[in-house]
């Protein structure tokens, strides 16, 4: 046990320093952070971790992680005489999933979040239009579509509200979409404000515009979904070759093999 004692002592001074760095940084002026883990903040952001409790929970998790996997694996497979190699190399494993699991999870809730803002766009986008029609400025329009999607979309929800806050801030609208699509990796929302750049450039229908947009996308859905349909196929072909053809040449070879047997056996020498 004393290995997975000195890795976690190793890894509880990394962390000590780490914090002791960005604390004398921000008390010098000279680098400012607003987060530790700014990487790990904005993939929370996404996934929809947004009380603190949760995502002190996740950093916990993400920190302690390794730490408890790396001391379980020493101590599941523990040998006195076991070789130092071989209590590194197990120590390494388990720290390796320790650090891997969370993040898996993490990631998986965001591209959830995101295929959930992908395929909700084209709806808010039609009601964004109605809203336009019935005689609603963009700002009054958006606010109330967002208000309409909370409960439905939370996560298409949760970056309108952040896109209307910004915009609230003197931030224009292509400048916070264009933000938008870069926390979610949704391209979506940079075409939208660069929509909404032409409309205010050109005083073109901002309704009209909102319309021709939701059918393109809808068009690059199905598009997508019909690509994704081919390559189904395709991928389907190797497990139905190995899991059907086989049983169908026994079924078909079979008697034959059992009836050339049986004719060897009955043969004579004459």
């Amino acid at each position: 046990m004393n290995f997975a004692t000195l890795i976690a002592a190793a890894f509880a001074a990394g962390l000590t320093l780490a914090l002791g760095l960005r604390a004398s940084r921000q008390a010098s002026g000279t680098a400012p952070s607003p987060s530790l883990f700014p990487a790990l903040e904005r993939d929370m952001d996404l996934a929809g971790l947004e009380s603190a409790q949760a995502r002190r929970g996740f950093l916990l998790a993400a920190l302690l992680g390794p730490m408890a996997l790396s001391a379980l694996a020493v101590w599941v497979t523990w040998d006195p005489q076991a070789s130092g190699v071989a209590v590194t190399l197990m120590a390494a494993l388990g720290a390796g999933i320790g650090w891997w699991l969370p993040r898996a999870w993490l990631g998986g809730r965001r591209e959830r979040a995101r295929l959930e803002i992908v395929t909700d766009f084209p709806v808010m986008l039609d009601l964004l239009q109605i809203s336009v029609q019935g005689g609603m400025g963009l700002p009054a329009a958006w606010a109330t579509v967002t208000e309409g999607l909370r409960g439905v979309s939370d996560s298409l929800a949760r970056e309108m509200r952040r896109v209307d806050l910004e915009s609230g801030f003197g931030v224009g609208w292509s400048a916070s979409l264009a933000a938008a699509a870069e926390r979610t990796g949704v391209a979506e929302f940079r075409s939208l404000g660069s929509l909404l750049g032409q409309t205010q450039r050109f005083g073109t229908e901002l309704s009209r515009m909102i319309q021709v947009l939701a059918d393109s996308l809808r068009h690059e859905e199905i598009q997508s979904l019909e690509e994704r349909a081919h390559r189904a196929s395709v991928r389907m072909l190797l497990p139905l070759a190995g899991l059907v053809l086989p049983p169908t040449i026994l079924v078909i070879a079979g008697p034959l093999f059992m009836l050339l047997l049986e004719g060897l056996r009955r043969a004579t020498p004459d």
